[in-house]
């Protein structure tokens, strides 16, 4: 026993001397910029900015330098290049591959999709908010809630139709609240007063009139500017004039160069609606000398020079107002319908719950084999004070073989899975990573080097085409066996065809395709899924032939 408390006193030495030591001691330098990063960020890139990274004296203040370079510029709204995607991956490398810093690899992910969002890859800046949310600290409220209003911007900016902006921003509330950040909570409740104007004004009304209460509070005027324009355009929209005029004559004290042009355009509407001519003609003229930004505020001056050409019995005018509203919205709704961030979204959740099964399965495993050599030991100590020792001694090595034998068997099998596994992994990376090679071409190489990187694609494609094979039968376990069918219901098809339909499954973008296949135009791709279509004879677009397939519950053609 007293050896026993020994070797547990030595151990317990030997965690804290290691724990004390492994710490990473940073540049004093970059720990000022980090605690700068949220109430000064243009002071936090002031510090950094003078630092060469290169010459820091350790990976980990490399990587710290990048992240929190990265991070000074997106919020001090520099404009982010292929270097600050260079410097945010670098940074995330470090830190996947080193223990204990969790809440810098939060911050890794989270400002990697910021980057890809703003070099406009919104399915990569989905898949890595989804990321930094799946590896941030369950008690990191403050990162938890940014992380989700950054999704839920996302879906919002790009119009999303299945409410997961507010289903996100809803989310990011939750976790705001609990934290002392008032900033970043105000913005959250005007978004999500904003976004629910029009499925649910009651709830709006209250998200907003609290916002503008925090926003004085604060001494806020620029959002409480924005929580006046929502909560206008509210009322405007459900005829709520008399506290429209309220909201309007509260926000005229305020100069009018902090006041936004849908603000006096939702004021016109008012005023025409309350035939008061004379107000909504100056309101209009107000905002005449405003900046419209984007096609919502443009559709919503449209829409007030629509109404105050019918009050003024302009009716043609009025009609033409109307048709180029109708236009405008039909164009926002295409948009809506384009929008790909759900299958980022879907793709990460697949791996999530199959990780999670995976883990599942392994705990059961050791379960089982704990029962297992409990119940053994059990079994041997009673038959050996029954004096059947030797026996039960007998029976347990005939056991244990056969176990082996099983267990050997099955690693086998698995051993096998394993590279099959391998192998298709590694041909699908082999296809990014030239496709990123190709892109950081086009960005960045003169055109001798473009030519040089798609000789080198094509020849890639022609020498591993003996390997389409093993895609082919990923593409079918994953999407209902679309290639098996499709190549039974079209002998026609060449493997060169059938490539094709398992990139598009896999929603390769038709510029991935276009580098994949060989083609100099990306525009080409279109072309050639409306020929295959032909070659097929389907009735409709090649994606909604897939889209049938793989949403198909029955197996037979």
């Amino acid at each position: 026993m007293r050896r026993l408390s020994v070797w547990i006193v030595s151990l317990l030495v030997v965690a804290i001397v290691t724990g004390c030591g492994g710490a990473h001691r940073y540049d004093r330098r970059l720990i000022a910029a980090d605690s700068l990063m949220l109430s000064a960020p243009d002071s936090a890139l002031a510090l950094l900015t003078p630092i060469c990274g290169d010459s820091l004296p350790s990976d980990g203040d490399r990587a710290y330098h990048a992240l929190l370079l990265t991070q000074a510029r997106y919020k001090c709204y520099e404009k982010i290049t292929a270097d600050d995607d260079s410097a945010i991956t670098r940074a995330m490398d470090y830190y996947r591959t080193h223990d204990g810093e969790r809440e810098k690899l939060t911050r890794a992910y989270l400002y990697k999709g910021a980057v890809m969002e703003e070099l406009a890859h919104v399915d990569s800046a989905m898949l890595y908010y989804k990321t930094a949310e799946a590896v941030a600290d369950e008690k990191d409220y403050f990162t938890l809630g940014y992380v989700n209003m950054r999704m839920g911007a996302l879906y919002r900016d790009h119009y999303s139709l299945d409410g997961k902006d507010i289903i996100n921003y809803e989310t990011a509330y939750h976790y705001l609240k609990l934290t002392d950040n008032k900033h970043y909570l105000l913005v959250c409740m005007i978004n999500l007063g904003s976004l629910n104007r029009l499925n649910d004004p009651e709830k709006a009304d209250i998200m907003l009139q609290d916002a503008m209460s925090l926003a004085r509070e604060m001494n806020d005027t620029t959002n409480y500017l924005a929580c006046a324009k929502n909560l206008l355009a509210m009322y405007e929209h459900y005829g709520m004039y008399p506290q429209a005029k309220k909201i309007i004559h509260h926000t005229l004290s305020y100069p009018q160069d902090r006041i936004g042009g849908t603000f006096y355009t939702d004021a016109a509407k008012v005023y025409a609606h309350l035939d008061m001519m004379d107000s909504a003609l100056y309101f209009l003229k107000l905002s005449e000398n405003k900046s419209f930004n984007g096609p919502l505020d443009e559709l919503s001056r449209l829409d007030c020079l629509s109404e105050l050409a019918k009050a003024q019995g302009q009716q043609l005018k009025h009609l033409q107002y109307e048709q180029q509203c109708r236009h405008l919205a039909d164009s926002l709704k295409k948009i809506q319908e384009t929008v790909k961030i759900l299958n980022s979204e879907h793709e990460f959740d697949q791996v999530a719950k199959s990780a999670v099964k995976s883990q599942h399965r392994l705990t059961i495993i050791w379960l089982i084999s704990l029962c297992l050599l409990i119940l053994l030991i059990l079994m041997v100590v009673f038959y050996r004070r029954t004096h059947r020792y030797d026996q039960i001694i007998s029976d347990f090595k005939q056991q244990s073989a056969s176990q082996l034998n099983d267990l050997s068997v099955l690693k086998q099998n698995i051993d096998k899975l394993q590279i099959q596994d391998d192998q298709l992994k590694s041909f699908i990376s082999n296809h990014l990573n030239m496709t990123s090679e190709m892109i950081e071409a086009c960005y960045h190489e003169p055109k001798s080097k473009l030519s040089h990187q798609v000789k080198r694609i094509v020849e890639f494609q022609h020498d591993n085409e003996h390997r389409w094979i093993q895609l082919f039968h990923y593409i079918d376990a994953e999407y209902n066996q679309i290639i098996s069918r499709t190549r039974k219901a079209y002998p026609q098809l060449h493997d060169r065809d059938l490539l094709l339909i398992a990139l598009t499954c896999m929603r390769f973008s038709q510029i991935q395709i276009a580098i994949i296949l060989g083609y100099a135009n990306a525009t080409s791709i279109s072309t050639v899924k409306f020929r295959l279509a032909q070659k097929m004879g389907l009735d409709c677009p090649l994606n909604d032939y897939i889209n049938r397939i793989i949403s198909a519950s029955d197996t037979s053609m």
